[in-house]
């Protein structure tokens, strides 16, 4: 009986040093969602997943593909949000089919109605006519338009089966594949947040809510879209992204149980998310170690993040390689030079720098953040004429000539 006691004793001794000497590592999220996806937005870096490549029915979560296609049109200069588009009298009848899963959202046959009261349509209350409106506008057909939804997919490296531009009939895609969406979505035309930030849309004398509740019921302060969707086959599905403290986070859930099951796991993941970020990026700011062609640069001054990258404080590390620094703080100028001539300026806030008399185009503008000039270990190569090497395995950071 002793020596059991001593074996137990022992375990529980291992495991308490053990415990003491691990990383503290965030819990995994308590979600029920049988399907979701934890994704930072800056890098692509999934944070938490359960099944999220499993093949699902999307249901109205799909228009975020119409609404991206329509951007693109934008983008083309082949619409405007102003554009008027007519409504055909098919469509006008499939708005009119109270049989169809989804908000019914009359639309009127040989109707004009804007780019931009579409868009609002489709992504607040998810009207599914407004989906066929732009889908024959822009391909002629909704078969047309589906060709084209598969092959934008298949570009982001999504994986889809859509057969159709609405989502109230069943076709598949994924939990990953939603969220690479919302994140090249967000990434390439940030106004669509303006849309699916807004809590209702009113037309033709009626106001529909925001399907969104984290934002028609405002359940989420920092939350700002993203799109929702359910069908009986499918449970109750949401993509969802908020942004908090210059972090955003992007979430996808699927075949959850119901309507407000949906938005707390949203929720619940959303803030999962900041922390997991949170407690990563912290992480890897403890672990940062610079060496400079094999020498160690001992920091008084430790690296901060920003929009997913790891950021360095310049004048502590040029300070040590022999660099002068001298700032301009009224015209947020920095000026670099060394005994042997060399002279580079950049200024904070912005992404050029003249080094040398060379212009150069720096990977992100450099930040001042508690009076400490930060920026990005690629503007510390170019600086510096060195090959810049980041392990964010080991932390180690490398400069080499």
């Amino acid at each position: 009986m002793k020596v059991i006691k001593n074996i137990i004793c022992l375990i529980l001794i291992i495991t308490l040093f053990a415990t003491m000497a691990s990383p503290a590592y965030a819990s995994t999220p308590d979600t029920s969602a049988p399907i979701a996806v934890v994704m930072d937005f800056y890098t692509g870096e999934i944070l938490y997943e359960r099944n999220m490549e499993q093949r699902w029915i999307p249901a109205s979560m799909t228009k975020s593909m119409t609404a991206f296609i329509v951007y693109q049109e934008i983008e083309a200069g082949n619409l405007t949000l102003d554009t008027e588009i007519r409504v055909s009298a098919g469509a006008s009848r499939f708005s009119n089919r109270r049989s169809v899963p989804g908000t019914f959202v009359p639309l009127p046959s040989g109707g004009l109605v804007t780019v931009e009261t579409l868009l609002r349509l489709m992504m607040i209350p998810s009207g599914n006519a407004a989906a066929v409106v732009f889908a024959e506008h822009i391909s002629g057909t909704e078969e047309n338009f589906v060709i084209r939804m598969n092959e934008t997919a298949a570009e982001m490296g999504m994986y889809t089966e859509f057969t159709n531009s609405h989502g109230a009939f069943v076709h598949y895609s994924n939990a990953y594949s939603t969220a690479i969406l919302v994140r090249e979505f967000i990434m390439r035309y940030p106004d669509i947040l303006r849309i699916t930030a807004m809590s209702s849309v009113r037309f033709q004398g009626r106001t529909y809510r925001n399907t969104n509740l984290l934002i028609s019921q405002n359940m989420m302060a920092d939350a700002d879209g993203f799109k929702t969707g359910s069908l009986r086959q499918a449970g109750w599905n949401h993509s969802a992204t908020a942004e908090r403290d210059g972090r955003r986070i992007i979430t996808v859930v699927m075949n959850t149980s119901s309507r407000s099951a949906r938005q707390i796991e949203s929720r619940r993941l959303l803030n999962y998310g900041f922390e997991e970020l949170q407690r990563r990026e912290t992480e890897r700011i403890e672990r940062a170690r610079i060496f400079f062609n094999g020498g160690l640069i001992p920091l008084t001054e430790a690296p901060t993040f920003f929009h997913g990258s790891l950021l360095l404080p310049l004048e502590d590390i040029l300070g040590q390689l022999g660099y002068l620094i001298n700032r301009d703080e009224e015209h947020s100028l920095i000026s670099i030079t060394n005994e042997n001539g060399y002279t580079a300026t950049l200024l904070t806030g912005r992404d050029l720098a003249v080094i040398n008399g060379e212009t150069h185009t720096l990977s992100m503008p450099a930040q001042v953040v508690n009076d400490i000039i930060y920026t990005s270990i690629e503007t510390i190569g170019a600086l510096t004429g060195t090959l810049a090497e980041w392990s964010m395995e080991t932390g180690v950071i490398r400069f080499r000539n």
